[in-house]
């Protein structure tokens, strides 16, 4: 009788060992599973990113065809609402409190920035491009320097004669908007538009009775018989020297009447001087005088004006009584874009723009924390080759401006060329800068020199005798124990000041001799404050030659001897978001600014301007 198979008994042991050998099989076969999957996701996810690109490039084309719009047969409409500046600055980064409807504190109040070269190219682009023959332009919008406009006027001419047509439609112009409508085919404005043509120049508070009834005591001093500025803080009336200070707006101001009377045939001397009698002894009217005195082609209202283009140049495909449009921004898109130059060597454009301070660049202000900061970005770039400096700046700062300089020196110690292209102004502060550069270019109606210097400090003294409050106080030195803005100031305190401003002017001048290679005696003479256009200046040594930002670049590429390079304009940092809650700041900054008085600080140097106050009409 065969024997029973005895059942082994299975311990306690062995059954959690074979527990354990079967999650760790279902673990690696999992695990197995799972990097398959991954490695095929991965896989898989590649191949549709790249066949996706392939699709992409291969399509891309018709639907960008799609989205821009043809031009051809089309009116070209240009209603800017902005100014013409040489490099708009960046914005500062978007802030919580920009949702929050209200508190946008004065965000709205930027312009829009229309870049100077980009109007110049603009008109030369539309004038070479065969597939529009006409535009309409509204001029209102446009803020333009005087010495910007003229150029603008003249691409606006060229254009028209190369068989374009170019139509003014506006409703008020003043001298700058009348300059650039009068190069056009056309000019035509509603019953009761308004064309003012003043000239150049304007009047200035003069404070010098102000500071005396308010018992304010101005301590201005300048160095430069023609630094006249600042005079307006201690004289009721223009001085001799102000006036003659300002000579260099009578060539500008000829260029501007001989271009209008070639174009239109008006006198704009007679219309801004004598054209009012005829309205007074009824030989015209006012609603008629524009028209009679040939400003003007013809006066309509907005509806006859549309019809009667729709007329000229044909209704839209989408609706008859529509003009058939293409918009500014819309006809700039349907060019093709320049493919980029293929090359390491880079010249650098760093451009220097507005009243110079300490701090960011924003409108208007070319604030030397950003502007060192783009000199250095230049000239640390191992692509740099060699570096334009355009400069367009009435000057500000003393300690802003070496900041500056000191920045273009470190580049020039490296070796790389650096050139200065002057836009429209480049005086005091902004020739400061100048004139270390390897070569100096500026357009013909720059305004530049202002070589001076001059300082602005108040005192309240009085103020304080008449409420009857006194100042004293106990210190270990001589002066520890002395407040400029509110005791009378010491002669010795005084002379101390003047000789500051002194120094440096005595720095501006030989710096100025040292760059440019001339006698001392030669700069003295034609330094002392005196403003020159850019023609005067290449007179006088102070630039080296008349030519465009282009010129320039050209020139800085031949120093650094490059066959190839590409330009690079150079970005400025985004400025500090402005705190909103820092309203007595805001209005300390302003006040500096306007006056180039420091409130709080005791470092002479804070307030002393190499500005030109006399070149503010210029923007």
């Amino acid at each position: 009788m065969p024997k029973k198979k005895e059942k082994k008994n299975e311990s306690f042991f062995d059954a959690v060992g074979n527990l354990l050998k079967t999650i760790w099989s279902y673990i690696t076969t999992g695990r197995d599973y799972f990097w398959k999957g991954v490695r095929f996701t991965l896989a898989t996810g590649i191949f549709l990113v790249v066949v996706f690109n392939i699709v992409v490039s291969l399509i891309s084309p018709l639907w960008d065809v799609e989205d821009k719009v043809d031009p051809t047969g089309k009116v070209v409409v240009f209603s800017p609402r902005g100014v013409v500046v040489d490099q708009p600055p960046t914005p500062a980064p978007a802030q919580w409190y920009s949702e929050i409807e209200g508190l946008d504190f004065g965000a709205d109040a930027q312009p829009i920035f229309y870049p100077y070269q980009d109007m110049l190219d603009y008109f030369e682009d539309f004038k070479n491009d065969d597939r529009v023959s006409a535009m309409i332009f509204d001029t209102a919008g446009l803020g333009v320097s005087i010495v910007y406009a003229l150029p603008i006027a003249q691409k606006i001419k060229e254009a028209v004669d190369a068989g374009k047509e170019i139509i003014i439609r506006t409703d008020y112009m003043i001298t700058t908007d009348y300059l650039l409508a009068s190069g056009a085919s056309e000019i035509s404005v509603p019953t009761y538009g308004i064309v003012d043509i003043q000239g150049f120049g304007g009047a200035r508070q003069y404070l010098k009775n102000f500071f005396e009834k308010f018992l304010i005591t101005p301590r201005i001093y300048a160095a430069g018989d023609f630094k006249t500025g600042p005079e307006s803080y201690l004289r009721d009336s223009m001085s001799e020297e102000a006036k003659v200070n300002l000579a260099f707006y009578e060539p500008l101001w000829a260029k501007w009447k001989n271009f209008v009377f070639e174009n239109r045939g008006v006198d704009m001397q007679w219309i801004a001087d004598e054209s009012f009698k005829e309205i007074i002894d009824g030989t015209t009217t006012q609603k008629t005088a524009f028209l009679d005195w040939g400003l003007v082609d013809v006066q309509e209202e907005r509806e006859a004006f549309d019809e009667r283009m729709i007329e000229k140049f044909g209704a839209s495909e989408d609706d008859e009584e529509e003009l058939n449009v293409i918009y500014y921004r819309d006809y700039l898109a349907s060019f093709e874009e320049e493919l980029p130059v293929n090359s390491k060597n880079e010249v650098k454009v760093v451009t220097v723009e507005g009243t110079i301070m300490e701090g960011d660049v924003t409108f208007g202000t070319a604030g030397s924390d950003g502007v060192v900061a783009m000199l250095k970005e230049a000239h640390e770039d191992e692509d740099t080759k060699a570096i334009v400096l355009r400069v367009n700046s009435p000057g500000g700062s003393v300690v802003a401006s070496d900041y500056m300089r000191w920045e273009i020196e470190k580049a020039q110690e490296k070796g790389i060329p650096v050139v200065v292209s002057m836009g429209t102004l480049a005086a005091s502060g902004g020739y400061w800068i100048s004139s270390l550069a390897d070569k100096i270019y500026a357009e013909p109606d720059t305004i530049t020199g202002s070589i001076g210097v001059y300082g602005t400090l108040f005192s309240f003294e009085k103020i304080y005798d008449w409420m009857g409050i006194n100042y004293d106080g106990y210190s270990t030195t001589k002066y520890g124990a002395f407040d400029f803005t509110a005791m009378d100031w010491p002669e010795e305190f005084t002379a101390t000041f003047e000789a500051g401003i002194d120094n440096i002017y005595v720095q501006f001048t030989t710096q100025t001799a040292e760059d440019r290679n001339l006698p001392i005696e030669t700069v003295r003479e034609i330094a002392k404050g005196r403003v020159y256009s850019g023609e005067m200046a290449l007179e006088i040594g102070l630039v080296d030659e008349l030519g465009t930002l282009h010129d320039a670049v050209d020139h800085a590429a031949s120093l650094a001897e490059l066959d190839e390079y590409k330009v690079d304009h150079v970005l400025p940092p985004a400025p500090a978001p402005v705190n909103p809650f820092e309203l007595p700041s805001l209005i300390k900054s302003f006040f500096e600014k306007e006056a180039g008085f420091n409130l709080n600080s005791r470092n002479m140097y804070d307030n002393i301007r190499i500005y030109c106050l006399e070149c503010e009409a210029i923007d």
